[in-house]
């Protein structure tokens, strides 16, 4: 019987929530030393955090009357950034940190982990950025919610998955609509319009203008995107190229549609999610050594006197487009391996073979021709 006890524990697999949960305490871990460390600076975190308060007391940030705001964020996202009024940068940042490990953790993508070893990961330590918080935590409420064998408690994780990852649409938006369209989750696509939209109504007129109208000023001199860089026609047909090139997970094909197709660049995070295809760990010291090269060639001191994203604008793009290139060089090069299960996967390249083939089944027969 003691046998029989030994061997089920030593067959015992580790589950999904469990490695997750053991990425996040050692992520939390890890973050809290780095955010001690480096500098985190309060700007863009303390323009949401003014914003998120300005909703909460009934005030519309991006009115004609409202000035001093710098919040582009869309009206909903105080109802999960309200956390922002009672902690610091830091403890955010953190957080966003641990749950990105953990996702890392959930699926076993550790050639992710060198992200962190990147100026993308410094930039967004040194903007004081919720992007690791709301992608990270958005991204794990997708994968448990796939786990989830009641009903309710799917439709609650998926709404609330596409509230996180849309509080920053230029890198949720495609991982959404992807997700949505695999799950064919109508009813959670449904509920999030009602929950996201009808209670907001009327602030988005206003918040739309915003974002058309006076985007951050960041973007004004750095189009992070291919989009803002090379223009709608280059763009559709790397994308198209990038879609078709392999098999991919939703939320790596959304990350690198992201990058090359939305009008604002996200920082950093699609091309960790794009690494999470890349499973052969000598990857690694490549993505490393190449960013600390392009580091060299861009990390500079703006001069005295001039306009600070003006002059690191062009520098910024060149870092951010050289690392989006690198790591879509390594998920296309890197062979499609034979995954345990196929649930999230977009394979376009099998659908258009499979309408090649019903097409050919279902095309009219040619007449038969009799010569005399």
């Amino acid at each position: 019987m003691g046998d029989n006890m030994a061997g089920g524990a030593a067959t015992r697999k580790v589950t999904p929530f469990q490695r997750s949960a053991l990425g996040f305490g050692f992520g939390l871990a890890v973050m809290l030393a780095i955010t001690s460390v480096f500098t985190v600076n309060n700007f863009d975190y303390n323009n949401i955090r003014n914003g998120v308060a300005a909703i909460l007391t009934g005030g519309n940030p991006w009115s004609a009357k409202a000035v001093g705001f710098e919040f582009f964020n869309p009206p909903f996202s105080a109802l999960f950034l309200w956390p922002l009024l009672f902690v610091n940068a830091k403890l955010v940042i953190a957080i966003g940190g641990a749950f990105l490990t953990a996702f890392i953790f959930n699926r076993r993508a550790w050639v992710a982990f060198s992200w962190f070893a990147t100026n993308l990961f410094l930039w967004i330590l040194a903007a004081g950025s919720i992007d690791m918080f709301v992608m990270g935590s958005g991204l794990l409420c997708l994968l448990m919610s796939d786990d989830v064998r009641n009903s309710w408690g799917r439709i609650i994780l998926r709404v609330a998955a596409y509230g996180l990852l849309m509080i920053k649409p230029q890198g949720g938006a495609f991982i959404v609509v992807l997700y949505v369209l695999l799950a064919r989750d109508w009813r959670g696509l449904v509920a999030a319009f009602l929950l996201y939209g009808l209670p907001f109504i009327p602030l988005y007129p206003d918040w739309i203008r915003a974002i058309l109208t006076s985007p951050p000023m960041g973007q004004d001199y750095s189009p992070l995107t291919i989009l803002g860089q090379y223009g709608p026609t280059f763009s559709v047909l790397l994308a198209t190229a990038v879609a078709l090139s392999r098999p991919w997970r939703y939320w790596q094909l959304g990350a690198a549609l992201a990058s090359i197709l939305s009008p604002y660049g996200m920082l950093g995070i699609p091309v960790l999610l794009v690494l999470t295809t890349v499973k052969k760990l000598r990857a690694i010291p490549i993505v490393v050594v190449f960013s600390w090269c392009l580091a060299v060639l861009t990390w500079v001191t703006p001069p005295q006197g001039v306009d600070y994203y003006q002059y690191l604008g062009p520098h910024m793009e060149t870092y951010h487009m050289g690392m989006l290139g690198i790591a879509l060089t390594l998920a296309i090069y890197q062979p499609a391996q034979t995954e345990s299960s196929t649930e999230g996967m977009i394979d376009l390249r099998q659908h258009l073979s499979s309408l090649a083939v019903w097409i050919t089944r279902h095309r009219p027969a040619r007449p038969e021709t009799h010569s005399r």
